[in-house]
């Protein structure tokens, strides 16, 4: 794995992933060094490896489908751009501006905070004060207590 494909794979093909919805050319070098380099780990022949590592990596990805209406591939020499449908962008402006309050959501963030019970304040307070007596024990008397 070269430092160049991963620098690329992180800053360019993270925008050509999301436009296509294809591995970019860097991630592909990169999986397909890293399986040669677990055939080798494994005890095969470096060039062997190499040569199987692109072969499997290729028919794995020119085959890859989500199923559905989902095209097959996602090979970067299948890559188009694909941009979200109209459908899922009406739904998420509807979804912004139609939140009604309740639940978790992006206008309501405070809904996705678990709700303290009554009593997690109580018993909280209950052990600040019980580790305020337990540092100042020496200043008022309870280390005696305690030893005796």
């Amino acid at each position: 794995m070269s430092l160049y494909d991963t620098f690329m794979s992180d800053t360019v093909g993270v925008a050509f992933r999301a436009a296509t919805g294809s591995v970019d050319p860097w991630t592909k070098q990169e999986l397909i060094d890293q399986a040669a380099a677990d055939q080798v780990k494994a005890g095969a022949d470096p060039q062997a490896a190499a040569i199987q590592a692109e072969a499997d990596v290729n028919d794995t990805l020119k085959t890859f489908s989500l199923g559905g209406d989902d095209p097959t591939g996602a090979d970067p020499s299948q890559a188009k751009v694909s941009l979200p449908s109209g459908q899922s962008v009406s739904d998420t402006v509807k979804s912004l501006s139609n939140d009604n309050g309740s639940g978790c959501g992006i206008t309501n963030l405070a809904g996705c905070l678990p709700t303290v019970p009554p009593w997690a304040k109580w018993a909280a307070g209950g052990v600040i004060v019980v580790g305020v007596l337990w540092l100042l024990r020496p200043y008022i008397g309870l280390a005696n207590a305690v030893r005796s």
